[in-house]
């Protein structure tokens, strides 16, 4: 494969999965008034044992600035519809942990549901092709 063909690959590779996370955020904003990353964010939170996360190691697991995860732990733990809590880590007061509240917890259920139903209409075989590398050096 030639490198002009490469890079016209990983361009189509790069357009093709934006387009996907525009119409995953798009159906996520408008279902659930959740951005991309706050999905995200709920999503590891879900995960991890108990449904808690220390937001430093969330920061990391998200890549997100320290004030970026504070923005945008401060718009999902709105008092009208907290989706999660903040609570001080027992065993180190630096450190907070972030919970899902019972409404998170609904929540990411139901926009992990939403999330698994329009991955399925993604044609993965195109990425795949998209993605080979070609392992000829040039």
């Amino acid at each position: 494969m030639e490198k002009q063909q490469k890079i016209d690959n990983w361009v189509q590779l790069t357009k093709y999965v934006h387009y996907i996370e525009t119409l995953i955020e798009k159906k996520m904003k408008q279902s659930y008034n959740l951005s991309l990353k706050e999905f995200y964010v709920l999503y590891e939170i879900y995960k991890a044992k108990g449904k808690k996360y220390k937001i430093n190691d969330l920061i990391k697991i998200v890549d997100l600035s320290q004030s970026a995860m504070s923005r945008l732990i401060v718009r999902i733990e709105k008092p009208e519809k907290a989706l999660v809590v903040r609570q001080e880590c027992v065993e180190d007061q630096r450190a907070m942990y972030i919970y899902l509240t019972e409404d998170g917890l609904k929540i990411t259920e139901a926009a992990l549901n939403t999330y698994e139903k329009l991955i399925k209409k993604v044609d993965f075989s195109n990425i795949r092709k998209l993605s080979q590398i070609d392992e000829q050096e040039d």
